[in-house]
């Protein structure tokens, strides 16, 4: 794991990084209300983009990717990705360049104004603690992809290790991977957990320079899955996530020894 000097610099610049995101916010929030107010929820994606691209310059983040040539264009598709930092969602804004849509917890859709402009994004509720809900949700999901919405998922269902290692994948998005029988598209992130490492430590959370490699798979078309159940088709998707980790991590070392 990359080692960062703590130094007055690195707080002045993480002050500088937060001010500058927060104000980039507050612009592209603001245009994603009136987009939200005239029903167009691929210019509230377009506005994510600009989000997402703009804060990871002021980030001074490199982000590399290998495979983009394979991103699946024909169709609906679940991209499956492991995750390393909440940075996870800027880079995703950085390189996956088709219409696609996250699942939230329901009770954001509850928000004033904020819930209204994730509904006029076309964002799908997912409940949580009731079990009858949650697969409800996810059979709702599975009814929004089949209809032609590609969504992102995080199987590990949170954050993964502080060293950039996975957590076991958990099964929902599988579940609803094999209801809405459309292709999967596996993701493997690197680097993420260096730029915003966690450090409860600290009342202002620390933002570096640094890079991120992207590794995109051979999309898994139903063809090849369709007989496989949800436990092992979530095993076959973490196998293919997992395997780059070590190659991503050494080229890290290298790269910041």
């Amino acid at each position: 794991m990359v080692k960062h000097k703590n130094s007055l610099w690195s707080l002045i610049r993480t002050l500088w990084i937060w001010l500058a995101g927060i104000s980039i916010t507050i612009v592209v929030v603001s245009l994603s209300m009136i987009c939200a107010l005239l029903r167009k929820p691929r210019w509230i994606h377009s506005m994510a983009f600009l989000w997402g691209k703009s804060i990871t310059f002021f980030c001074r983040t490199d982000i590399q990717v290998e495979g983009r040539e394979k991103i699946y264009r024909d169709g609906p598709v679940i991209f499956v990705l492991n995750h390393q930092s909440l940075f996870d969602i800027l880079i995703i804004y950085n390189f996956l360049d088709v219409q696609f849509r996250w699942m939230a917890k329901a009770s954001l859709f509850k928000i004033p104004l904020f819930g209204h402009a994730m509904k006029a994004a076309d964002y799908i509720p997912v409940e949580r603690g009731d079990r009858k809900l949650a697969l409800k949700s996810l059979f709702d999901a599975a009814d929004h992809v089949r209809q032609g919405t590609s969504i992102v998922i995080f199987p590990e269902g949170t954050r993964g290790h502080p060293d950039g290692s996975m957590l076991p994948f958990k099964k929902g998005g599988f579940i609803l991977a094999k209801k809405a029988q459309v292709t999967i598209q596996p993701i493997t992130l690197w680097g993420a957990n260096q730029i915003v490492p966690v450090d409860r430590s600290r009342s202002i959370q620390r933002i570096y320079p640094g890079v991120v490699r992207v590794v995109i798979h051979d999309p898994i078309l139903l063809e090849e899955y369709k007989d496989l159940s949800a436990d092992q088709l979530s095993h076959k998707v973490e196998a293919v996530i997992k395997a780059p980790l070590d190659r991503l991590k050494a080229f890290a070392q290298v790269l910041d020894p």
